[in-house]
């Protein structure tokens, strides 16, 4: 089910509508784990890649059902059902806070949660520059809700070799990432790269791992702890430095 409800969407005096933001919690066996400001299309495929890019579940197969409720004004839960020894290891990494649409670490009760233990990668192949270059191209032809908004909302896409099979957009970047790897996992396909319009910090490499994605390829110059993560664990990151070049960091 993927919804944009009107009662979100602000007008502005040349008939233009601004990109909706409402509070979606996530919610494992129906207790209450994140909330987020988020734009509210996808929230399916944003529970599960955030579940699955969080480490809290190894896969869509993990996850037992989705449920998706509208709480009118006060913004939209999406309830995952999963396997109680999952579930009782999520709590004990709780996100305590609200994130807020650009923050993808916020709420943490544990700065030692903020860096994770994750397991390598096996070393893939690298795409080559101009299959992420078309990938990118190919992306920004179907974000369909940037265009109706004109903008401010991020995009990300999963690719199984030269193919797109999701494009996700939201006003937040680790939302749109999550959604792309939700869409991902739900497809049953193989996702061998992942790209998103956005700057690359830790916590996004740190989602591509635990997704088990091979590339993550980003619009914007990397953090020097996200190079050192995705050095040590086999992920292959790529920048496109704003459309002008290609630059390959691990």
């Amino acid at each position: 089910m993927s919804i944009v409800d009107p009662e979100w969407q602000t007008p502005i005096n040349d008939g233009r509508k601004l990109p909706p933001e409402v509070p979606v919690a996530v919610t494992l066996n129906g207790e209450g784990f994140a909330v987020f400001m988020a734009t509210p299309r996808d929230l399916e495929d944003f529970a599960v890649g955030f579940a699955i890019s969080e480490s809290i579940v190894s896969g869509i197969k993990d996850v037992q059902s989705i449920a998706l409720h509208e709480h009118g004004e006060e913004g939209i839960s999406v309830n995952l059902e999963i396997d109680d020894e999952q579930f009782f290891t999520a709590v004990k990494r709780k996100r305590l806070l609200t994130g807020t649409s650009g923050c993808g670490l916020c709420g943490l009760d544990s700065i030692r949660a903020a860096l994770r233990a994750l397991t390598p990668l096996s070393p893939q192949p690298a795409p080559k520059t101009e299959s992420i270059s078309a990938m990118f191209e190919a992306m920004q032809s179907k974000q369909t809700l940037n265009d109706i908004y004109g903008g401010g909302l991020h995009a990300a896409a999963v690719c199984c070799g030269e193919n797109i099979l999701a494009v996700r957009e939201d006003i937040g970047r680790h939302n749109a990432m999550d959604k792309a790897l939700g869409a991902g996992a739900r497809s049953g396909e193989p996702v061998d790269l992942v790209i998103t319009t956005s700057r690359c910090s830790s916590d996004l490499v740190q989602k591509a791992v635990s997704a088990r994605v091979g590339t993550l390829a980003v619009m914007a110059t990397p953090s020097d702890l996200a190079v050192k993560l995705a050095r040590e664990n086999c992920l292959n990151l790529f920048s496109c430095n704003r459309g002008y070049s290609f630059t390959r960091y691990s």
